[in-house]
C-alpha cells in the first residue's frame, strides 16, 4: 500500500532547486516582447531565460506592467530621475563658465525634445568640454536616462492619463459642435479646442472671417447657415491642427507633416462635392486663381448690397459689413503673400474702399493666449484690420513698381520710388492709434502688425544694397549718384531686421515661443536672411541667434518650415559665411554640408539664390 502524499521538507539552504518541477514559479507581471510573440512563459528579467536558450534580443516594457506596485515604483523613479536631471541642469547653468552653454541653453529655449538636447550632448558638444565640466557629462547621463524612461511612457494607457490630466484643465474658449460640420471626429470638446486655438491664434491678424457670427452659425448646428458651412469648418480645423498638441491633431501619430491632413482631407473632399470632381490642373489652378475668385465674389456680392443699403433691414447691413471685412481681409492675405513672393498682387483693393469704422466700445472684443488660462485683455482685431489694410494700400503700390519682372529701371528712380514709399510708411506708422503703438503692445496679432510694417521697410531698401555696376542712361551725373548708398541701404535693412527680433523676443517674453501667429515665419526669414552678411556686428549677431531660436521652434510645429534653417545653413555655406556657435544645436540635424556635397540640395538652388539675394 502507498504511502499517502505529504508536504516535501524545505530544501536546504544553498541547495540549487532550478531543477525542481515542483518549484513555483515567480509572479511575473508582464512578458518580454520575444515571448510575447512566441507565446512563452517569460521569467520576467531581461534576459529572460528563453531569449538567453534561443539567442534572442530580449526587450522588456516595464510600461506593460499593470500592478500597481509596478506602476508606483515606476512613477517614484520617474519623479527622482527628473528631479536628479534638474538639480543637475540648474547646477550646469549656474556654475559652468563653459562657452558650450550658452548653446544648449538656446536649444532647450527652442522647446526642444529630450532627444533633441540628447543627441547634441552626445555629438555636437566636443568631447574635450566634457573633461571641462563634469556637471555637464552629468547632465548627459541623466537626459539619457530620462528619455529611456520617456520612451517606455509612450504607451497608450500612459499617453490617455496625460491627455486626460490636460483636458482637465482645458477650458474652450467657444464651445462647438462637432457635427453636421465634420466627419472626421464626434469629439465636441476636440473641434471646440480648435476652433478656440485659431480665433486666438490664427484669425486676429487677418480678420477676414466675422468670429461671433460664425460661432453663433456653428452652435446652432443648421447647414443652410449664412457665415458656416462644412467646407469652411474643416479647412479651419486643418490648419488649427498645427496649434494642438493633442493626439487626435496627428492623420499619423508622431508626424508633425500630417497635423491637420485627416481635416484638409474631408474639406477636399466637401469642395470636390460642391465644384466636381478635382484633377491636378484644377487644383494647380485654384492655387494661383483662389484668392482672385473670392475676393472678386465678394466685391461683387458687397456692391450688390450697397444697393439696398438705404432701404435694407439691420440682417442686410450686417451682412454688408460681414462682407466688406471679408473682401479687405482676403484682399489682405494676397497683398502680404505677394510681398512674401516678390510678385504683383493678384488682387486688387476693393473698389469701393470702405474701411470698417474704429470701435473700441465692444465687450466681446477680448483676447486670451488659449489654451493658457490668462486675463481677457482688449484684442483690438477691428483696429488691426483697419491699420492692416492701410497698409497693404501702399504695399499694393509699391508691389506693383517693384515687382515686375522683366523691367529695368535706372537707379534713380528705384532710389526715388524707395523714399517715397518709405515716406508713406512713417507716415502710416505716425497715425496708428494709441492702442496700436509700439510702446502698448497687448497682443500678438498688433506685434505682427508692426514686424510686417519692418518687412515691408526691409524689402524696399533690400533693392538698394548692390552698388550699381552700370549706370542707366537715365541716371543723374556720378557727383551726386547715388544718393541713397548701399552702405546706408544695409544699415537701414539690418535695423529693421532686429525691430523683428525685438518684437519676437517680446513675443516670447509675454506668450513663450511655443505659439505664435503663422505669417510670423515670413517676418522671421526675411529677418533671417538680411542679418546673415552682418553677423561680424555684435548686435546683428545676437539678433540674428534669437530669431534662430524661434526658427526652430516654429519649425517644430508648423512642418512646412523645416526647410528654412536648412536654406540658411545652406546659403551660409555658399557665401562662406560663418554662423555663431550659439546656434550649433539648432543646425546640428540639418547636415546640410552632405547634401550639399552630394548635389541633393540642387532642386533648392532657386530658393537658396533667392535668400542670398536678399
Amino acid at each position: 500500500m502507498s504511502e499517502p502524499n505529504r508536504p516535501l521538507a524545505p530544501a536546504p539552504p544553498g541547495l540549487n532547486t532550478s531543477n525542481d518541477p515542483h518549484q513555483r514559479r515567480k509572479n511575473v507581471g508582464t512578458a518580454c516582447l520575444a515571448c510575447k510573440a512566441r507565446k512563452l512563459k517569460c521569467t520576467g528579467a531581461a534576459p529572460c531565460a528563453n531569449c538567453i536558450k534561443s539567442r534572442l534580443e530580449c526587450t522588456l516594457d516595464q510600461a506593460a506592467d499593470r500592478r500597481r506596485r509596478g506602476a508606483l515604483k515606476r512613477k517614484i523613479d520617474q519623479l527622482e530621475e527628473k528631479e536628479d536631471l534638474l538639480v543637475r541642469l540648474v547646477g550646469v547653468l549656474r556654475d559652468t563658465g563653459s562657452s558650450r552653454t550658452v548653446p544648449l541653453l538656446n536649444l532647450i529655449r527652442s522647446n526642444a525634445t529630450l532627444a533633441e538636447i540628447r543627441y547634441y550632448l552626445d555629438h555636437q558638444l566636443p568631447r574635450s568640454e566634457f573633461a571641462k565640466s563634469s556637471e555637464l557629462a552629468d547632465v548627459c547621463h541623466a537626459m539619457q536616462r530620462v528619455q529611456r524612461q520617456q520612451e517606455q511612457e509612450q504607451s497608450p494607457s500612459s499617453m490617455r492619463r496625460i491627455l486626460d490630466a490636460k483636458r482637465l484643465s482645458d477650458i474652450p474658449r467657444f464651445r462647438v459642435p462637432a457635427r453636421p460640420w465634420t466627419n472626421v471626429t464626434e469629439d465636441n470638446d476636440f473641434v471646440s479646442h480648435l476652433v478656440s486655438l485659431w480665433f486666438t491664434w490664427s484669425h486676429p491678424f487677418a480678420n477676414w472671417i466675422d468670429r461671433d457670427r460664425f460661432i453663433r452659425d456653428m452652435q446652432v448646428g443648421g447647414l443652410r447657415a449664412q457665415f458656416c458651412s462644412p467646407f469652411l469648418v474643416n479647412i479651419l480645423l486643418a490648419e488649427a491642427c498645427a496649434y494642438s498638441d493633442y493626439p487626435e491633431a496627428y492623420a499619423v501619430a508622431g508626424d508633425v507633416s500630417s497635423k491637420g491632413a485627416h481635416f484638409y482631407t474631408e474639406a477636399k473632399r466637401l469642395l470636390d462635392k460642391e465644384e466636381g470632381r478635382i484633377s491636378l490642373a484644377t487644383v494647380q489652378g485654384i492655387g494661383l486663381l483662389w484668392a482672385c475668385q473670392l475676393a472678386y465674389a465678394a466685391q461683387e456680392l458687397a456692391l450688390k448690397h450697397s444697393v439696398l443699403a438705404s432701404k435694407a433691414d439691420e440682417d442686410t447691413l450686417s451682412m454688408a459689413r460681414v462682407i466688406n471685412n471679408a473682401s479687405w481681409g482676403l484682399f489682405n492675405i494676397a497683398t502680404v503673400q505677394s510681398l512674401s513672393e516678390k510678385k504683383p498682387p493678384l488682387i486688387k483693393p476693393p473698389q469701393r474702399p470702405s474701411l470698417p469704422l474704429m470701435n473700441h466700445d465692444s465687450q466681446q472684443d477680448e483676447w486670451e493666449p488659449y489654451p493658457t488660462q490668462g486675463s481677457h485683455v482688449r484684442s483690438h482685431t477691428n483696429c488691426v484690420l483697419i491699420a492692416l489694410s492701410s497698409l497693404n494700400l501702399i504695399t499694393y503700390d509699391l508691389a506693383q513698381y517693384f515687382f515686375q519682372a522683366d523691367v529695368r529701371r535706372p537707379r534713380s528712380d528705384i532710389e526715388l520710388k524707395t523714399t517715397h514709399f518709405h515716406t508713406r510708411l512713417i507716415h502710416w506708422l505716425d497715425r496708428l492709434p494709441p492702442c496700436l503703438k509700439a510702446d502698448g503692445l497687448e497682443v500678438p496679432h498688433i506685434l505682427s502688425l508692426h514686424m510686417y510694417y519692418h518687412t515691408i521697410t526691409l524689402t524696399i531698401f533690400g533693392f538698394l544694397k548692390t552698388p550699381p555696376m552700370r549706370h542707366h542712361p537715365n541716371d543723374p551725373p556720378s557727383s551726386s549718384y547715388p544718393s541713397i548708398p548701399p552702405s546706408r541701404a544695409h544699415s537701414i535693412c539690418r535695423s529693421s531686421a532686429r525691430a523683428i527680433a525685438h518684437l519676437i523676443r517680446r513675443h516670447q517674453q509675454a506668450w513663450g515661443v511655443d505659439r505664435m501667429p503663422v505669417r510670423n515665419v515670413q517676418w522671421i526669414t526675411a529677418a533671417l536672411f538680411t542679418l546673415l552678411d552682418g553677423l561680424d556686428d555684435s548686435d546683428n549677431r545676437e539678433a540674428f541667434i534669437g530669431l534662430t531660436v524661434s526658427a526652430k521652434a516654429f519649425s517644430r510645429r508648423w512642418g512646412s518650415s523645416k526647410g528654412l534653417l536648412r536654406t540658411v545653413e545652406a546659403v551660409a555655406q555658399k557665401t562662406e559665411t560663418g554662423l555663431p556657435t550659439e546656434t550649433d544645436p539648432l543646425f546640428a540635424e540639418l547636415d546640410t554640408k552632405t547634401l550639399l556635397m552630394r548635389g541633393q540640395l540642387s532642386g533648392d538652388d532657386a530658393l537658396v539664390e533667392a535668400a542670398i539675394n536678399l
